[in-house]
């Protein structure tokens, strides 16, 4: 008998504790499992062999940052580049 009531009461102290401390365990969880999803997207990019580009980077004329040619906007003579419609107003 004795050891039934020490039982029960050590599994109460044993809910009580566990209650409290269960939302820390559910983010320890979740971030050991957003670390493994970087980990994963890492190690899958890491992986990918690197592949030179075909595309032609052109600077824009309005801000100077480097564009891929397929979405650069030119002038009909085809001298200038621009990257944004924004920058093509600004000139």
């Amino acid at each position: 008998m004795k050891y039934l009531i020490i039982a029960a009461l050590v599994s109460i102290v044993f809910v009580l504790v566990y209650t409290r401390v269960r939302p820390y365990l559910k983010l320890i969880q979740k971030i050991v499992q957003s670390l493994n999803v970087v980990t994963d997207i890492n190690t899958s990019t890491a992986v990918q062999p690197k592949v030179p580009s075909r595309n032609k980077l052109v600077r824009c004329e309005g801000c100077g940052t480097w564009i891929p040619a397929e979405r650069a906007l030119s002038l009909n003579s085809g001298l200038a580049t621009y990257c944004s419609p924004e920058c093509f107003n600004r000139r």
